[in-house]
């Protein structure tokens, strides 16, 4: 059997670190698994030019507001990956990288099983907080088969990536 938590959080962004924050004042016993092999989640793997949508203002974690940017623009990508990284050593969660998590099951009325990478965890309670970065949605639309060159998800650019769908 696997070490006991009341809580484990599947996944490592954003929202696994808002979710940590008030978990943190509870007193329950919790884990973070991530995937990731360090702190930003899905910003790790955007494109160096992506920006936020909106201001720092609006995108802070609790607890901690996001710097607002020197000249006011919309944070890039490097900012928010320091914002994270910086969020992280500052409330330093339970985090355990790089650990992939196959399956949840429930094992009894008490306990989740959570099958891992690097082995089991019981929990009571499971959040998912993975996003959808592993799992990109490329629609259909009418004419596709009309397009003959390759389509591409904003998280695989690299062309060899599986989840590219190629015309026909």
């Amino acid at each position: 059997m696997g070490e006991q938590f009341d809580v484990v959080i599947v996944g490592g962004g954003q929202a696994a670190l808002a979710a940590s924050y008030f978990l943190r004042r509870t007193g329950l016993r919790y884990v973070i698994l991530d995937n990731g092999t360090q702190a930003g989640g899905a910003w790790v793997h955007g494109w160096d030019s992506l920006h936020l949508f909106s201001p720092a203002s609006y995108s802070s974690l609790p607890g901690w507001p996001m710097p607002d940017t020197p000249d006011g623009s919309y944070p890039t990508r490097d900012e928010v990956l320091d914002y994270l990284h910086r969020y992280e050593a500052r409330y330093a969660p339970p985090i355990h990288r790089p650990v992939m998590v196959g399956r949840v099951e429930r094992t009894d009325q008490k306990f989740l099983n959570v099958s891992t990478s690097v082995g089991d965890f019981l929990s009571r309670a499971v959040i998912g907080a993975t996003g959808t970065w592993s799992a990109p949605f490329i629609p259909d639309y009418p004419g596709r088969e009309l397009f003959a060159r390759t389509q591409i998800h904003s998280s695989h650019s690299d062309p060899r990536s599986p989840h590219l769908r190629r015309s026909t």
